[in-house]
């Protein structure tokens, strides 16, 4: 998975670079998430309202389409791992330093304030003429990513921001972290834990090896399990 911020302040035409972002992607035939930071409270329907107003989470389902609204703000890192999407667009989390951003600006001041070394493209004054869009997509495609922000620095580096300037100046790549080389992933609540790789295998071998003696489990590239202690 990859994915890239879309910051800048407001009506600075963040909104429409991610709908047009998501519409050419999705035509390349990419699945995509979108995960949008606002302030306030999240609207929902009239009539769920009163729902909202008795419980802590709200789920409302139908054939097509499911909806959860939880009583608390999240972190961006465990909302990424719940999607299964080839690209995500962020808009707004001008906070996190562990992935590219796309900057959004009406002003050269704005651009000063938003720019911290991860970013992979700009656009003034909500300039979204079909080839700069067509660049920016591309630019996701080829530099997108996420680090887990552990800041454990077993790359190498202090923290994964460090890390993440690096690979937007085409000096480290993403591999180089080694959480995301990792073949098994824990979370211990809602915090990712690292794993040696020794470690890491065994988890992988074990949970692996498992799972294909049971009859109906099937295959596929992802396996969750998890405990309540």
């Amino acid at each position: 998975m990859k994915a890239v911020a879309i910051v800048g302040f407001k009506k600075s035409g963040k909104t429409a670079l991610v709908n047009a972002l998501a519409k050419f992607l999705k035509k390349k035939g990419r699945r995509v998430a979108i995960i949008k930071h606002c302030h306030g409270p999240i609207e929902v329907s009239a009539k769920d309202k009163a729902f909202l107003s008795g419980c802590q989470e709200l789920a409302v389902v139908s054939d097509a389409q499911t909806s959860l609204i939880k009583k608390r703000s999240a972190k961006l890192q465990d909302l990424l791992s719940a999607f299964d999407a080839d690209y995500v667009l962020v808009e707004g989390f001008k906070q996190e330093k562990t992935l590219p951003r796309i900057v959004c600006y009406n002003t050269r001041k704005e651009k000063k304030e938003l720019s911290c070394g991860l970013e992979i493209g700009f656009v003034k004054n909500n300039a979204l003429s079909r080839a700069e869009i067509k660049k920016l997509a591309q630019r996701i495609i080829g530099q997108g990513f996420n680090l887990p922000g552990l800041n454990c620095a077993k790359c190498g580096h202090k923290s994964c921001f460090d890390l993440a300037r690096q690979i937007v100046k085409n000096k480290e790549k993403p591999c180089r972290c080694v959480y995301l080389n990792s073949k098994a992933r824990l979370w211990i609540g809602d915090k990712p834990v690292f794993m040696n790789f020794f470690v890491d295998g065994i988890l992988k071998n074990v949970v692996s090896g498992f799972v294909r003696s049971l009859k109906g489990a099937g295959k596929s590239k992802k396996i969750r399990i998890e405990f309540n202690q």
